[in-house]
């Protein structure tokens, strides 16, 4: 959200970049974690390789972007076929990642799901722009921005802090099968 209030300005891209490497570090550390028990996919190599598609996804992105000929004016294909891959790959290496997650049992039930609540809200929130510009006049649009920011802004915040929270707080839960030993003052 930060991001995109400060386009344009001098360090907007420096601050992107620097918020796509922490969350792409963030994922990678979910994908492996920092011990076999620490991974949300127990590094299982499907779950592990989509998030870690998923996390390095964005950095390739933010390479490519201004490489690649992007005028959809300009009549060469690669407008087209970048839009597309940029819808596919992120969507399909989180739906196989969350699934993933809620098929193993690193993460308790039920919150196993969350990616997968998560993922869901995301599609709705996509969806419900794409019907209003499909049967709202053009002109008519504008009047629907408040709402496309709200529900992109509820969408970044579920996947990103929902999600943030949900880890730290189980993260501190004691493990079910630990034995305290000995308690610190």
């Amino acid at each position: 959200m930060l991001q995109s209030s400060l386009i344009g300005t001098a360090g907007s891209v420096v601050l992107r970049t620097v918020a796509d490497v922490i969350f792409a570090t963030s994922i990678l550390l979910f994908s492996f974690g920092l011990s076999r028990d620490a991974s949300v996919v127990d590094r299982k190599p499907l779950g592990a390789g989509a998030l870690t598609v998923f996390a390095l996804w964005l950095l390739l992105a933010l390479a490519l972007t201004p490489v690649l000929d992007t005028d959809p004016s300009s009549g060469s294909g690669s407008w087209e076929i970048y839009r597309y891959v940029t819808l596919l790959v992120p969507a399909a290496s989180a739906l196989i990642a969350a699934s993933q997650i809620a098929r193993g049992r690193t993460v308790p039930a039920p919150w196993r799901w969350a990616p997968m609540w998560v993922l869901g809200l995301c599609a709705v929130t996509w969806i419900i722009p794409q019907i209003i510009v499909a049967t709202v006049r053009p002109e008519s649009i504008q009047a629907f921005a408040d709402l496309f920011v709200m529900l992109s802004a509820l969408a970044s915040l579920a996947g990103t802090l929902g999600l943030g929270i949900l880890a730290v707080v189980l993260a501190l839960r004691p493990q079910s099968g630990s034995v305290e030993v000995f308690r610190s003052a």
